[in-house]
């Protein structure tokens, strides 16, 4: 699997996105994956 490296979120940014997935029960790298897949099969 390959390691894609994020730098320098807004902290702000960071913040929403974890809450975000911990209301949704799961990580936020589960929440990234599964929105840059919905991103990319034009579900957004």
């Amino acid at each position: 699997m390959a390691t894609i490296y994020l730098r320098e979120v807004p902290e702000r940014l960071h913040r929403r996105a974890k809450a975000r997935a911990a209301m949704e029960g799961i990580s936020l790298k589960q929440l990234i994956l599964r929105l840059l897949e919905e991103y990319l099969d034009g579900v957004c």
